[in-house]
């Protein structure tokens, strides 16, 4: 049942009319396992991934780069290295194109040490090399953007803001920009990979920003019980820490200060050309226990902006009234009932309605607020994500979302605290589901997809991300040969699929790369 329905049927009626209604029907959603990303593998294994290059062309590849941006630098060795390049083009295109998945992804982390030349040139090589024609490469996440510190329009600081102060990169250097243009030369779509509601620490410490992070009941915001220490993350430099979910600032959906900002990044990012963005994060905080919510004050709907949108909503002033009652206090009593009829009565200067019944008016009345307050609570993260996406969608560029299928679960009226419509969003946005369930066949995998696409348009683009690596199971997940075999066997229409993470494949280069120690004349990665 929608929001606007639920807003419309009571907007008709008076506050003795609500007593009429009896129960509510809810939406339910499946469980699903998840699994959390783990330390990096011990060992690289090739495995057998679809479209790869071979070990003699792999090799030859790697010297020309060297040869090219790396040792000695020569017109020659530039050429033979673009002529190699286009070469594996071209055959990488063509074998996707008769090649199921035809869309073979995988979700990357740039690091400043990427700007030295050779570096990024040989992971986009790597990719290339597995077959992946497509990379969701991290734009904005926990609290910073992928953007050059001298062209950041944003509030957010800039992913290479310490390497800069060090001198390593130049403040103009565009490593978003850069790695688009390189992607494309491999015939590899680059998609920015962006979290929505989740603004990251940082954020809390930016000016005139308080009124735009979503409260709870109590008034706390996400990060009232961090694990940080305050004082050793302040100016930014909670984004070298590990973050859990209680170090994350979630924004108010329904403030436009929140909109405003994320729809800067956007732009910002649009600008360098991507292939497109999917959007992670597009939900409220979850809990340590995973229990489903059942009280309004659970919900992160108390900041001023979502909670005057809440009450302007409704029309009735009885409805009103009360509604403004539950959210204060976490209930409806008999006598909010009865004193808000008698006060709203005397205002109008009318005779106030005689509630025969006002415990059970107030029990039912209570029902009918819960699921306005959760319908708006769900409304917030799709206009969300649909306002700050706006610009792509202007631009023709494609427009994904990242989600855990059980994030919209709902059952006898409580909710994933999530609060995670994503069986509600636009049907023009790819859909992304983490379906990292744990079973050594990836039969159970290939459930949480068969669970996504039953619930969703035709015309959507279902492309599930699987988490491993090729030839071996890793973290408890199996390989991503077996779990591709059993998504083809259950759901064989699947023609997109992407892999986190790529680090989990080249962990020495991402080790590398994230200490500043990368340089680019590291050995290839080949077949084994």
């Amino acid at each position: 049942m929608k929001h606007k329905k639920y807003l419309n049927d009571l907007n008709k009626s008076s506050l003795l009319l609500i007593i009429s209604v009896a129960s509510l029907s809810m939406v339910n959603a499946g469980r699903d396992g998840s699994a959390i990303a783990g330390s990096l593998p011990e060992r690289i294994l090739w495995g057998n991934p679809t479209c790869d290059v071979s070990t003699s062309e792999i090799l030859r590849k790697h010297e020309l780069r060297k040869a090219a941006l790396v040792v000695s630098p020569s017109p020659n060795a530039q050429a033979q290295y673009r002529a190699i390049i286009q070469k594996h083009k071209s055959e990488l295109q063509a074998c996707r194109d008769r090649t199921s998945p035809q869309t073979q992804a995988t979700w990357l982390r740039l690091y400043p040490n990427d700007a030295k030349a050779g570096v990024l040139e040989d992971v986009f090589d790597k990719a290339a090399n597995r077959g992946y024609n497509q990379i969701f490469i991290e734009t904005f996440y926990d609290g910073r953007v992928l953007l050059p510190v001298a062209d950041n329009p944003t509030p957010w600081r800039s992913v290479t803001e310490e390497a800069v102060k060090a001198g390593e990169v130049s403040a103009d250097y565009d490593l978003w920009k850069q790695a688009i243009v390189i992607g494309k030369e491999r015939g590899i779509k680059v998609y920015g990979w962006s979290f929505t509601m989740n603004f990251g620490y940082g954020y809390s410490e930016i000016k005139g920003r308080s009124g735009a992070v979503a409260l709870n009941g109590n008034g706390e915001n996400s990060i009232a019980n961090t694990n940080f220490d305050r004082q050793q993350v302040a100016n930014g430099r909670a984004f070298y820490e590990d973050a859990y979910e209680k170090d994350h600032l979630f924004a108010d959906p329904y403030s436009a200060i929140a909109k405003t900002d994320l729809t800067t990044v956007v732009k910002a990012l649009m600008q360098r050309n991507p292939d497109g963005i999917v959007f992670d994060y597009v939900r409220y905080p979850t809990n340590s226990t995973g229990v489903l919510i059942d009280n309004v004050k659970q919900l992160w709907i108390h900041g001023q902006a979502s909670r005057t949108a809440l009450l302007n909503s409704i029309d009735n002033k009885n409805v009103r009234e009360l509604m403004a009652l539950y959210l204060q206090n976490g209930d409806l009593t008999s006598d909010d009932v009865v004193q808000t009829e008698k006060r709203l009565a005397e205002t109008a200067k009318v005779k106030p309605t005689n509630i025969k019944n006002p415990v059970e008016t107030a029990a039912i009345a209570e029902g009918l607020l819960w699921n306005i307050a959760t319908n708006h609570a769900y409304q917030g993260v799709i206009k969300f994500v649909t306002a700050i996406s706006a610009p792509l969608k202007q631009n023709n560029l494609a427009i994904g979302t990242v989600f855990f299928s059980n994030g919209n679960r709902a059952e006898s009226g409580k909710f994933d605290a999530r609060m995670q419509p994503w069986d509600r969003f636009p049907a023009y946005m790819e859909r992304h589901p983490m379906t990292y369930a744990l079973c050594n066949d990836g039969k159970c995998v290939a459930d949480q997809v068969a669970e996504v696409v039953s619930q969703s348009a035709p015309e959507t683009l279902v492309c599930p991300i699987l988490a491993g690596t090729w030839g071996q199971s890793f973290d408890g997940h199996p390989s991503f040969e077996k779990q591709m075999q059993a998504i083809r066997v259950k759901e064989p229409k699947i023609n997109c699929i992407s892999h986190f993470v790529f680090a989990w494949m080249e962990p020495e280069s991402d080790r590398l790369r994230k200490a500043g120690k990368a340089t680019g004349l590291e050995n290839a990665t080949v077949p084994n």
